[in-house]
């Protein structure tokens, strides 16, 4: 993998003296594609990414390239440097920040076994999951991936932090007729991949959804699965645990912390160091991250902050910021859900009437401030009356706001998954009361 600290002594030589920050990235990948039952498809890359960040005297350029052989560098620092000259000054801007110490990340988050995995572990598992398909009359579609990577933040005032991770993720699709099954699993592991529970929860899903039938929109009792549920906080911690929004007013938590907001059931902490969705133990300024309890037992506490953000509200910063300058602010990566005390089962059990959701699909932002967001079900959708999971439900569209749908949580589960995206999540499935299905997809 690249020398990445070689590239960032060569790129602060380049810069001379203008303050220069670096942010990057150096990854090999690998996946394997299936689809009716046979691989169609198996890349790798290789690939380095440089985001380097100017300024001088109130002026600032970011620029990005990929290539860093050759004369591809310091023609980038050039161009760059060149850019940062025509630049308007901006009022307010933070000059780089000085190192600070940063701890060391969760040791579990490197497995040198999935960094080198061959391409016939993942064909093996593709092909183990196609025969069971075909036995049961079925097409299976679906990706196995690994793969390993490090970040490096550095800047010429003498930040250098550095993070190396793995990852593995298996996503199955199973179909059978009408019906569609879905299941996945992520792990920085890929030997802790349950990939045989993986296949069954998508073939039952989609056995059992052969037949589809409607039913009318309105509200209902859902329990959701985690992915569903996933999806739900990444929409309240992207639009509501942020202190750029907090600050703006669009938050849901705006001129409300220290109030009780959702249901005394949610607690939600944003924990990179230790947590089981930990990551990069710095954000993308190199600043150490801190553990965050945003939600305590329903009550917002508080928000995550950089240095810009925190320097506005009067308190320190969490170690939360993205690549600066940026209009998103700081945004919360690495979520957690605390579990209950139920389970999936025990949650269909108490449901006189109400729709299991297995996952969402083509979710939206509406408002902001409510967090209300728009979205179908996917892959297995259920209706449960008397305990029981009797039919399976044509596709459903939600709109639905999260702030109500965590204000009417009726349980937790106590199992929780991990799950990887847009930073990482780890969360229980939720059975809530009164959501709102606007309308029937017809599919």
């Amino acid at each position: 993998m690249t020398d990445q600290k070689k590239l960032c002594a060569e790129i602060f030589r380049l810069a001379g003296r203008v303050r220069a920050e670096v942010i990057m990235e150096s990854s090999e990948s690998a996946l394997t594609r299936f689809a009716d039952n046979v691989i169609s498809q198996n890349v790798a890359e290789t690939s380095t990414r440089v985001s380097i960040r100017f300024t001088d005297k109130g002026r600032v350029f970011r620029t990005s390239l990929n290539q860093t052989g050759g004369a591809a560098l310091a023609d980038a620092v050039r161009r760059g440097l060149a850019a940062l000259k025509l630049q308007k000054k901006e009022k307010g801007l933070l000059s780089p920040p000085a190192p600070r110490p940063v701890g060391p990340a969760a040791a579990r988050l490197y497995a040198p076994g999935t960094a080198s995995l061959e391409p016939s572990f993942r064909a093996e598992k593709a092909a183990d999951l196609a025969r069971l398909c075909r036995a049961r009359g079925m097409k299976c579609y679906g990706t196995v991936e690994n793969g390993a990577s490090r970040l490096t933040v550095a800047n010429n005032s003498g930040v250098f932090a550095s993070h190396r991770e793995t990852w593995a993720l298996y996503s199955v699709t199973a179909r059978k007729g009408e019906g569609y099954g879905w299941a996945e699993q992520y792990s920085p592991d890929a030997s802790k991949i349950d990939y045989a529970g993986v296949n069954a929860r998508a073939m039952e899903k989609a056995a059992a959804s052969v037949r589809p039938v409607p039913v009318p929109p309105g509200k209902y009792t859902v329990i959701l699965e985690p992915a569903a549920v996933g999806d739900m906080l990444l929409f309240l911690g992207y639009s509501g645990l942020g202190g750029r929004a907090w600050l703006d007013g669009r938050s849901f938590a705006s001129g409300a912390l220290g109030k009780r907001l959702l249901h005394p059931s949610i607690t939600v902490t944003d924990d990179a160091l230790a947590g089981p969705a930990a990551g990069a133990p710095f954000d993308l300024e190199g600043m150490p991250r801190k553990r965050v309890v945003l939600i305590d037992k329903g009550v917002a506490r508080a928000v995550v902050h950089d240095r810009r953000t925190a320097a506005e509200a009067g308190v320190p910063s969490t170690g939360h910021s993205l690549p600066q300058p940026n209009s998103c602010g700081p945004m919360p990566l690495n979520l957690e859900m605390a579990p209950g005390d139920s389970s999936l089962e025990e949650m269909i059990r108490s449901t006189r009437r109400g729709i299991l959701v297995t996952t969402f699909h083509y979710t939206n932002l509406l408002r902001p401030k409510t967090v209300e967001m728009t979205g179908m079900t996917r892959n297995g959708t259920f209706l449960v009356e008397n305990g029981r999971v009797t039919k399976a439900l044509r596709n459903l569209r939600f709109t639905q706001s999260v702030v109500e749908a965590f204000g009417n949580v009726e349980a937790l589960s106590r199992e929780r998954e991990l799950m990887n995206g847009w930073g990482r999540m780890c969360v229980p499935a939720m059975k809530i009361r009164d959501f709102n299905f606007s309308s029937a997809t017809g599919f």
